[in-house]
Parts: structure tokens; C-alpha cells; sequence
């Protein structure tokens, strides 16, 4: 299925993360948001991919390797630049078919 996704790409003390911004229910079934983001690496060239929404008050939550979600939190999303991706995304095999840039 074909879904388009506002990603950021995060680089810091030697780290780099792609951040993807997804709807808040995805964090509600771990299995399917853990088959995002493995469905998503190959669209980051296998970059460690952490998924992020926002709450009501506009705070990102992560989801992803504790790791990389404990070094997400010492970064300021809001200056990160972000981009459209678009990529057919099956869940049912966990990669993209195609990869397409805007």
C-alpha cells in the first residue's frame, strides 16, 4: 500500500536516525508499528528508523529501539528539516515494494 510519510533525518555525537512521523493510533498495536519500522529501513538505506507522534499538547512521543528513543529526547525535533516520503509499505512482508521521492 502506497503511503507517504514526513521523515526527518537526525545526525548528532556521531548518530544518525530517521525520525517518521505517524498518526497517533500506530502506537496503539506494537506489533504493527515495530512492522513499520522494519518495512521502512530500506527506504533509509537501513538507517535505524524511530517512529514519532505528537500529543494534544504538541510534545513528540517516540517509538522505537530504547536507545534511540532516550537519544531522540536530548533533540529539538522542531529544528530538524522535514521531507515527504512516499513508499509502498506491506505489512504483510515487512519491505517496500518501491521507493519513491518527491
Amino acid at each position: 500500500m502506497e503511503t507517504h510519510f514526513e521523515s526527518a533525518i537526525i545526525t548528532k555525537d556521531d548518530k544518525t536516525i530517521a525520525v517518521v512521523s505517524v498518526n497517533p493510533g500506530i502506537f496503539n498495536d506494537s506489533f504493527n508499528a515495530t512492522m513499520i519500522i522494519k518495512a521502512l529501513l530500506p527506504v533509509f538505506n537501513r538507517i535505524p528508523v524511530v517512529l514519532m507522534t505528537k500529543d494534544s499538547q504538541g510534545s513528540p512521543a517516540y517509538f522505537g529501539r530504547s536507545d534511540l528513543v532516550l537519544f531522540l529526547e536530548t533533540v529539538d525535533i522542531t529544528k530538524a528539516s522535514w521531507n515527504q516520503v512516499t513508499a509502498d509499505v506491506d505489512l504483510s512482508n515487512t519491505c517496500p515494494v518501491k521507493e519513491v521521492e518527491d
